[in-house]
C-alpha cells in the first residue's frame, strides 16, 4: 500500500512537470513585470552599412536610452533573410530577441522560402519606416536621365545589369520591375547581400545600375560618385530635391510599393511585452538624433503597433504575391 502511494506521488510529480512545460508561452513570460531587465538584441538580415543595418543601429542607440538597458544589433545575413528568420523563430518569445523585417521577408516567404516560413509564424510588433526606392548609376555613366537609361536598355544587343539586395522577386527587384514593366525594358538582375555591396559593384563597373534606398546612396551622391535618376514616390524627397519621381521622369507607376522596416519577433510574445517594446521603440523614434536620421535619409515614419501591424503585413503580403505571380515567380 505504501509502495502504491509512492508510485502515485511520483506520477503526480511527472504529470505536473509535463503540464507546466506545456503551458502557453504567453502565460510563462507574462510574469516578467520588470521588462526589460536585461539587454535586448535586434537581429538584422543584411550586412553592415545597409539601409536596414543603419536603421537598426540608429533605433538601438535611441532605444537603449528609453529602455534603460542596452539594445544590441547583430547581423545574420544569408538566404534572403533565411538565416535571420531561423534565428528569430527559434528564440524564446520573451521579447529579448527581435529582428528587423522588411518587404523582402514577405517576398522571400513566397519564393525561395515558401513552405519554410510564412508571415503567420512570427509576432509583428512595430512598423517603423516606409522607405522609397531610388535608381542609381555611376557619375560617369552615359545615362544622364531615366529616359536615357530606358532607351538604352531597350536597344537590341544591350543587356543592362541591375543590382540590388535580394534575389529575383525580392522587394528591390519588384520595385525595378515596376519601371521595366512600364517601359517594356528587359534587364538582368544581379543579387547582393545589401545596398553597400551593390554600390561597390556599381563603382567597380561590374553592373550598370543599382536599385536601392537613399540610405546607402547619399554619401556617394554627396561625394559626386553617383547619379540618382529617379525616386519611386509620389513626391520628391526633401533630402533629394533635385531627383525627379518616376512619374516626373515619364514613367508613372504604382508608388505604393515601398521598402518597409519594422520590428518582429518569435510567435507568441505576450501582448503586454509586445506593447512595451512598441511603446519604447516609438518613443525612441521621437528623439532628435533619430528624427535627424529619418530626415536625412528620406524616410517616412510608420505608426502601426502590435494591434495594427499584422493587418498591414497581410496587405503587403498580398501586393507582393500579385507581383510575384505577374513575374512568374509564384503560383
Amino acid at each position: 500500500m505504501d509502495l502504491r502511494i509512492k508510485c502515485w506521488a511520483g506520477w503526480a510529480f511527472v504529470l505536473s512537470v509535463v503540464m507546466f512545460s506545456g503551458l502557453d508561452a504567453q502565460m510563462v513570460y507574462a510574469a516578467d513585470d520588470t521588462f526589460p531587465s536585461k539587454p535586448i538584441t535586434i537581429v538584422v538580415h543584411t550586412g553592415a552599412g545597409s539601409s536596414t543595418d543603419i536603421f537598426a543601429r540608429e533605433l538601438a542607440q535611441s532605444a537603449g536610452k528609453v529602455f534603460g538597458k542596452p539594445v544590441v544589433v547583430v547581423n545574420r545575413p544569408g538566404g534572403s533573410g533565411a538565416t535571420q528568420m531561423a534565428f528569430i523563430k527559434s528564440a524564446a518569445p520573451d521579447g529579448y530577441t527581435v529582428g528587423v523585417n522588411t518587404a523582402s521577408h514577405l517576398t522571400a516567404m513566397q519564393t525561395n522560402l515558401k513552405g519554410v516560413y510564412k508571415w503567420q509564424d512570427f509576432s509583428w510588433i512595430t512598423l517603423n519606416q516606409l522607405d522609397p526606392y531610388i535608381t542609381v548609376v555611376a557619375a560617369d555613366s552615359p545615362y544622364k536621365t531615366m529616359k536615357d537609361l530606358v532607351e538604352a536598355g531597350k536597344k537590341e544587343g544591350v543587356n543592362l545589369k541591375v543590382g540590388g539586395f535580394g534575389t529575383v522577386g525580392a522587394a528591390h527587384n519588384i520595385a525595378f520591375n515596376l519601371l521595366a514593366d512600364k517601359a517594356k525594358m528587359p534587364f538582368t538582375w544581379v543579387s547582393y547581400t545589401g545596398g553597400p555591396q551593390a554600390m561597390t559593384a556599381l563603382l567597380g563597373k561590374h553592373i550598370d545600375v543599382v536599385n536601392t534606398n537613399p540610405g546607402p546612396a547619399l554619401q556617394f551622391a554627396e561625394a559626386g560618385r553617383i547619379r540618382i535618376l529617379g525616386i519611386l514616390d509620389d513626391t520628391r524627397a526633401d533630402s533629394l530635391p533635385q531627383v525627379p519621381t518616376y512619374a516626373e521622369a515619364g514613367y508613372p507607376v504604382d508608388s505604393s510599393w515601398k521598402q518597409i522596416r519594422g520590428i518582429f519577433g518569435p510567435k507568441e510574445i505576450p501582448a503586454e511585452i509586445q506593447k512595451k517594446l512598441a511603446d519604447g521603440f516609438f518613443k525612441a523614434m521621437q528623439t532628435p538624433a533619430f528624427q535627424k536620421y529619418m530626415k536625412e535619409t528620406a524616410q517616412i515614419a510608420g505608426t502601426q503597433g502590435p494591434t495594427e501591424y499584422p493587418a498591414f503585413v497581410e496587405k503587403m503580403d498580398g501586393i507582393g504575391s500579385d507581383w510575384l505571380k505577374k513575374l512568374g515567380l509564384a503560383k
